[in-house]
C-alpha cells in the first residue's frame, strides 16, 4: 500500500484502486470497479466513475499519489490526489468513502480534475491589487494552456473592480467567445438564494427556524420522518435526507419542474441518517426548502426568487431555464466524454437536468453574482440580526463549516463565506470576505473541475489584504 494512504478500510481500498489503475487494462478495471462500488451508489454515478477509471487506465500511463487528506468530521472519507505518468501536468483528485454497512465497498467514489499544482508558488500574505491582477492573469493563461479553461473571473474590493477577465468559448460548435455578458449555469451556488429566501420569511415572522417539515409541507408523503426534521436541519444538511439525483429522476427529468413535483421521489429515497445527528449533503433538503417557500409565501419558488432576491439585488441577467428554452448569451456546458485525462469535450445539451431547482441549476453572470454578494452583505436582502443567525451554530466540514446555506472558513482572521457549484458542464464559486466586503466570482462552462480553487486562493489574498488594513 502507498505509504501516504492510511491503514483503514478506505485507505486499503484506495491502495487497491491505485494498483488496479496502474496494472489493469480498461476492461479489467471496469470489472474490478463494478464489484467494489456499493449498491447504494446511484447507477449513473457508478457508470460515470467506471468510465473515468477506464479513461485513467488508457490515457494516463499510470498514476502517482502526491497528496492524501482525511476529514475528521466525515469518517471513512478520503481524498487522494494523483498525477498522470504520461502527462506530467495532469492531476486529478479521487473522493472516496466507504459504506458503513460494507467497509470493503465504496459508497462514494468520484474523480475530478485538479489544478492545485498551479498554486504551489501562490503568495501566502497580502499583495497589492495590481499584483493580484497579474497573478490571476498568469494562472488563467496556464489554465487555458493546461486544461483548456473557459470561463470568467471577477474580483471586487473597496468599491472597485480589481480584476475582470474571461477566456475560452461559450459555444465550441460555432466558435463563439465568452465575454462579460455571457451567462453560465451556476449549480449549487443557487442554494444561497434558497437559504436567503427562507431567512427572509423567518424575518417576516411567517415561519421559524425550528418549524418542522411536517408543519410547513403537510402534503409530504412521509409525515413520520417530516415530523422529525426542522427547517434549520434542512438548511445545514443535517436532516438525514439524501439526494434526488437518482435514475428515476434522470429517466423522467421533464416531470420535475416545480418543488412539489419532487416530493414523492424524495420520500422514496433511502435515509442517510437520523435528523440532527450528522452531516450529509442533501440536494433533496433544498428542494423541500423550496416547497416551504411556496407554501409560506403563496408564490411559486422561481417567482419568489425573481421578485425578492434577483430584483432587489439588481440581478438582471439571472434566472432558471429549462433545457429546451432559448436564453440569449447562455453558454453551452461541456465535460470530458471519456474521463478527466481525456482531451475530448462533449456538450451537455440535455444530459442531466431539465430545469434547475431550489437545490441549484439556475444561471447568472459574474456581475450579477457580485451584485448578490453586495446585496447580502449590504443589508438589501436581510437585516443584520437575521444574517448573523445564519452563521450561528455552523456545522464543521473539512477546513471550514456549513452555515445556513452559506459555507464559511477562516483565513487571515477573516471569514470567507460563499458556495461552490459543480456538475457536468458547470464549475462556479462565489466567495465573500465578510468583514471587508471584498468578493470573487468564478464561472465556467466546463465541469466538474477544480477550477473553483482559483476563487478560493484569490479570496485568501483578499482576506490577507483586509487583515493588513
Amino acid at each position: 500500500m502507498h505509504p501516504q494512504l492510511p491503514d483503514s478500510p478506505v485507505g486499503r481500498l484506495a491502495g487497491e484502486l491505485i494498483r488496479h489503475v496502474n496494472t489493469d487494462s480498461p476492461a479489467q478495471l471496469r470489472q474490478w470497479a463494478s464489484g467494489v462500488l456499493s449498491s447504494s451508489v446511484a447507477s449513473d454515478d457508478k457508470a460515470a466513475f467506471i468510465t473515468d477509471l477506464a479513461s485513467v487506465a488508457s490515457e494516463s500511463g499510470g498514476v502517482n499519489v502526491f497528496d492524501v487528506r482525511t476529514d475528521p468530521h466525515q469518517p471513512g472519507m478520503l481524498e487522494v490526489a494523483v498525477k498522470a505518468h504520461r502527462h506530467a501536468q495532469a492531476a486529478a483528485l479521487f473522493w472516496l468513502q466507504t459504506d458503513p454497512a460494507h467497509p470493503d465497498q465504496l459508497a462514494q467514489a468520484m474523480l475530478v480534475e485538479m489544478d492545485d499544482p498551479l498554486f504551489d508558488n501562490w503568495p501566502k500574505g497580502p499583495v497589492s491589487h495590481a499584483e493580484l491582477g497579474k497573478l490571476i492573469h498568469v494562472v488563467l493563461d496556464k489554465l487555458v494552456s493546461q486544461s483548456d479553461f473557459s470561463g470568467c473571473v471577477t474580483v471586487a474590493d473597496g468599491g472597485e473592480i480589481v480584476f475582470d477577465e474571461c477566456r475560452g468559448l461559450a459555444d465550441r460548435s460555432f466558435n463563439v467567445p465568452i465575454d462579460h455578458q455571457t451567462k453560465f449555469h451556476i449549480g449549487s451556488v443557487g442554494k444561497m438564494f434558497t437559504a436567503v429566501a427562507i431567512a427572509q420569511l423567518v424575518e417576516a415572522g411567517k415561519l421559524s427556524w425550528n418549524d418542522t417539515l411536517a408543519k410547513l409541507v403537510p402534503e409530504y408523503p412521509d409525515q413520520a420522518t417530516a415530523k422529525k426534521i426542522t427547517v434549520w436541519e434542512l438548511l445545514h444538511h443535517t436532516s438525514g435526507l439524501g439526494d434526488f439525483m437518482v435514475p428515476d429522476y434522470f429517466d423522467h427529468s421533464t416531470n420535475f419542474i416545480n418543488p412539489a413535483d419532487y416530493l414523492g421521489l424524495i420520500a422514496r429515497q433511502p435515509k442517510m441518517g437520523e435528523p440532527g445527528k450528522g452531516l450529509s449533503y442533501s440536494n433533496a433538503g433544498y428542494v423541500l426548502l423550496g416547497r416551504i417557500i411556496e407554501n409560506v409565501s403563496g408564490e411559486n419558488y422561481f417567482d419568489y426568487i425573481q421578485q425578492h432576491i434577483f430584483k432587489p439585488a439588481q440581478m438582471t441577467s439571472s434566472g432558471f431555464d429549462s433545457a429546451d428554452q432559448i436564453v440569449p448569451e447562455l453558454s453551452v456546458g461541456y465535460y470530458h466524454d471519456d474521463g478527466v485525462f481525456s482531451p475530448t469535450w462533449k456538450a451537455c445539451w440535455v444530459k442531466n437536468v431539465y430545469k434547475g431547482s431550489p437545490a441549484g441549476g439556475g444561471y447568472s453572470t459574474n456581475a450579477d453574482l457580485l451584485r448578490f454578494a453586495k446585496a447580502v452583505q449590504g443589508g438589501k436582502l436581510l437585516g443584520p440580526a437575521t444574517l448573523a443567525k445564519m452563521f450561528d451554530g455552523v456545522i464543521p466540514a473539512g477546513a471550514g463549516a456549513i452555515g445556513a446555506g452559506i459555507d464559511e472558513r477562516l483565513s487571515h482572521g477573516r471569514h470567507i463565506r460563499g458556495h461552490q457549484g459543480g456538475i457536468q458542464g458547470t464549475t462556479t464559486d462565489l466567495e465573500m470576505v465578510w468583514e471587508t466586503g471584498a468578493a470573487v466570482a468564478l464561472t465556467s462552462n466546463e465541469g466538474m473541475s477544480q477550477h473553483w480553487l482559483l476563487a478560493e486562493y484569490i479570496a485568501d489574498l483578499l482576506a490577507a489584504e483586509g487583515a493588513k488594513n
